[in-house]
């Protein structure tokens, strides 16, 4: 009889069940401890975001790209005719444009025998705050106030234009209806340009483009972060205080990695003091002045410098230094000013400089810039507004007045 192999130790199959038991059991509990972990940091999740709803509410941003439309020449501008509300993570604003696309207040489009035409980017555009907040808002009820007239403003102001774009909306302007004056707005923090562009192609700004979320197309930081980190980021930031309030505690680490939409304006860097950006921009603001005094009627031209956030918050520039590793030593707070300015002042333009008010009010406590969106607030916008309207209404007054003026520098 043929011995069985099995019979002193037994059978080997239930050895090898045993065997894998502890196995499965082992990964069952491995599984019930993510799950357990991942509905613990859900639930805390949800109860710090209850908590910061309750104790410290945040602004959730409310993107709208549906405010802007894609022009051939001038690339993006707004629709005409909206009526709609944006939160750019200050307050949620509502936003109304007239048949033009140029935004308007609650009372619609104004219409007066005194007509002034304003050019701008984001800081005209003022998202941020109410329209009759804004410096176009401000200016149109103050100087009709003063001149005992009503007085039209065409806030043409797009965010992400730059000088290139204020000329070919001047040459549009222009040529389109009668102007007292033209004042163009020049934002210290990105306005100062490298070349002329004749021609931006057509399509939304980048500041509005909602990034969707997909598989990385190359292994590169830049690359994840656009295809992962930004379609998250934009998903969390118009629905968790949580995040918000997260973000504006670590902006400094944010600096660091890149993950952050503030950047350092280069044109504050001392080595960038002879460079040729600022003969070009007082160029293309000479090009804007040229214009406005081609015409029978010559419309005075005045240029407004609205400094970067950083020129004036000294904690906002310290944390700006830190997050971005940059030496103290290599920034020049005033140049900006001073060099463009020189600049312009060869061509003989109307400059005015808004950096000493803005100093004289951050000292006393005053908040100019937002916490999130570092576009101005509503005080920022009364105080530019106070230091134009002076300005303004010098040079809207009867011809016979102008050669008076004083230049506003």
């Amino acid at each position: 009889m043929t011995a069985d192999p099995f019979a002193a130790t037994g059978s080997a199959i239930p050895s090898i069940r045993d065997a894998a038991r502890p196995r499965r059991v082992t990964l069952i509990a491995l599984t019930g401890n993510l799950v357990i972990a991942c509905v613990s940091l859900g639930l805390a999740a949800g109860l710090a975001e209850l908590v910061v709803r309750l104790v410290a509410p945040q602004q959730l941003v409310i993107k709208r790209p549906d405010i802007w439309r894609g022009l051939d020449t001038l690339g993006w501008g707004h629709r005409p005719d909206v009526n709609t509300t944006i939160n750019t993570g200050e307050r949620t604003v509502r936003v109304l444009t007239d048949r033009d696309g140029f935004r308007v207040g609650a009372a619609g489009r104004t219409e007066g025998k005194r007509r002034i035409l304003l050019l701008g980017d984001s800081f005209m555009e003022a998202f941020q705050v109410e329209y009759e907040q804004s410096l176009a808002g401000l200016l149109e009820a103050r100087v009709a106030a003063r001149l005992g007239a009503p007085v039209a403003i065409r806030n043409t102001g797009v965010g992400g234009w730059d000088p290139p774009q204020y000329l070919m909306e001047a040459r549009r302007e222009l040529g389109r209806e009668p102007f007292d004056l033209v004042v163009v707005s020049v934002y210290l923090g990105n306005d100062v340009v490298p070349r002329r562009i004749e021609r931006y192609p057509a399509g939304p700004p980048v500041e509005v483009q909602i990034h969707p979320l997909r598989v990385p197309r190359r292994l590169a930081y830049r690359e994840f972060v656009d295809a992962l980190l930004y379609p998250v980021n934009d998903f969390l930031k118009a629905r968790s205080q949580l995040f918000i309030f997260l973000k504006k505690r670590t902006e400094t680490v944010l600096m660091r990695l890149g993950l952050t939409a503030t950047e350092f304006p280069a044109d504050l860097l001392r080595s960038q003091a002879d460079a040729p950006d600022w003969s070009v921009t007082a160029q293309i603001c000479r090009d804007i002045r040229d214009l406005a005094q081609a015409g029978k009627v010559k419309v005075p031209t005045l240029f407004v410098l609205i400094p970067a956030p950083f020129q004036v918050d000294t904690a906002a520039f310290y944390q700006a230094l830190k997050g971005f590793k940059i030496d103290p030593s290599a920034v020049d707070l005033d140049q900006p000013n001073r060099v463009l300015a020189q600049a312009m002042r060869a061509y003989r333009l109307d400059v005015f400089d808004a950096l000493p008010g803005f100093l004289q009010l951050q000292r006393s406590g005053g908040r100019l810039y937002g916490t999130v969106d570092p576009h101005l607030t509503p005080q920022g916008h009364d105080v530019l507004e106070r230091l134009v309207e002076p300005l303004v209404v010098a040079r809207l007054a009867p011809a016979t007045g102008r050669a008076a003026l004083v230049p506003a520098h």
